[in-house]
């Protein structure tokens, strides 16, 4: 284990132990400092890491970019916990013939994109936090994003892993034994994504109402390539946070943009609305990756993420306005990924408020026919209503990992967290 690049200096160990979020002081109660962190350079690298954490009994972490808000990446367990950061494992190729990237689970999702642009090829879909998300990471997080509206979740746009557990490295086409369960049932070292041609894309801009948007993306969804919608709210934010980075502020109003239909024309023209802005329609699809930089606002970005049916949206979107969200909704074939932003800090009272509202937020969706947009650690005892196929899962996971030292917690929930988390939801 020794020639495996690792760290415990105490700075790392404590960078390691965060994500994007910072949890309420009772949740921070049951999240730890990893013992070591580990960057494998390979396969059997990670084999090594496995078999030492067997025999040790320690809870392994696979820890893409921490994008991710769910607590999926952070220390909880029993027992002490190593984590695994693929940075080292960066390796990819671009098969042309067949359309198909080949990745290592350290791989960029952004990085990629500009080396397959000059090819003429282009990723399918990928996450609003492309510049920093990796390919493990997203592909365990089970995402929807960009490109979601044509070519639907990464899970539908990957044709085969490569794993490894504490039996070995296999190759599978069953990824729904992997997408969306943060590790715990094997540890991605390869993916195959599937590809599409380069296409340029317009963008147009529509002030309506989320009713008119929806209405309007629905009718056009064939010819779209993504959709998203931001409200008048986020807009506010947005200007703020980007005062310095634009000539000009957005007109704070709930916004649609729309991408991708053949010409701007087209889409100036949609339900004869004649309100499309394509200046501002591309101005906003240019800032599709920062969302997370709303966080400029203050201390602490709380985020509820959430999927929705398109017939639940505007109710949704109309109450949490009331509540003060900031919202920006994406489109996906079947559905929509819906994320709420509420601005605290965490150094005051009002933090565990703003928490509460990100859990009424989630029980708001569950009442309108929707569903977690993921589990991790936070909403592990949601697992059983938001996975398909949970059970049988749950037994996959028990074969492969009778120890649970696979990512423990998460998704398959253990310990006392679940049980605090069901208070929180019950007094929200």
């Amino acid at each position: 284990m020794k020639s495996i690049p690792n760290s415990i200096h105490p700075v790392q160990l404590y960078l390691y132990s965060h994500d994007i979020t910072s949890p309420p002081f009772l949740i921070k109660l049951f999240i730890s400092k990893p013992k070591a962190v580990y960057q494998p350079r390979n396969e059997n690298e990670i084999l090594e890491i496995l078999n030492y954490a067997r025999d040790n009994r320690l809870n392994v972490i696979p820890r893409g970019a921490g994008t991710s808000g769910y607590g999926g990446v952070l220390p909880y367990s029993p027992y002490n916990s190593i984590i695994i950061d693929f940075f080292r494992m960066k390796e990819f190729e671009i098969d042309e013939k067949q359309k198909i990237l080949i990745a290592e689970p350290g791989v960029v999702w952004w990085d990629v994109e500009r080396e397959l642009n000059k090819v003429g090829l282009s990723l399918r879909v990928y996450p609003t936090s492309a510049p920093a998300s990796t390919i493990a990471g997203w592909i365990s997080a089970g995402g929807y994003g960009v490109g979601s509206l044509r070519y639907g979740g990464i899970a539908e746009n990957v044709e085969r892993l490569r794993i490894a557990d504490f039996s070995g490295v296999r190759e599978t086409e069953d990824i729904h034994l992997f997408s969306g369960l943060h590790g715990t049932t094997g540890i991605i070292t390869k993916a195959w994504i599937k590809l599409k041609e380069y296409e340029e894309y317009n963008a147009v801009a529509f002030h309506v109402s989320i009713d008119e948007a929806v209405k309007l993306v629905e009718n056009w969804k064939n010819y779209i390539y993504s959709a998203f919608f931001l409200s008048s709210e986020y807009i506010t934010a947005k200007n703020q946070v980007f005062r310095d980075d634009v000539q000009y502020e957005v007109p704070e109003k709930d916004t649609l943009v729309i991408v991708g239909v053949e010409n701007s024309k087209q889409l100036l023209n949609l339900s004869n609305l004649k309100i499309g802005n394509p200046q501002l329609g591309e101005h906003l699809w240019d800032l599709r990756f920062y969302s997370m930089r709303v966080k400029r606002l203050g201390p602490t970005l709380i985020i509820s993420e959430v999927i929705l049916p398109y017939n639940s949206i505007p109710e949704y979107v109309k109450k949490m306005k009331k509540m003060g969200a900031m919202i920006e909704i994406w489109f996906n074939k079947n559905n929509v990924t819906s994320l709420s932003f509420f601005l605290a800090d965490e150094r005051k009272v009002g933090y565990t408020l703003a928490w509460r509202k990100s859990i009424k937020a989630m029980k708001l969706a569950y009442s309108l026919g929707g569903k977690a947009y993921s589990t991790g650690l936070y909403l592990a005892h949601h697992s059983p209503k938001v996975i398909e196929e949970y059970y049988e899962l749950l037994n996959y996971k028990k074969k492969i990992d009778p120890l649970n030292l696979l990512n423990y917690g998460k998704v398959f929930p253990k310990g006392r967290l679940p049980t605090l988390m069901k208070i929180a939801e019950l007094i929200s």
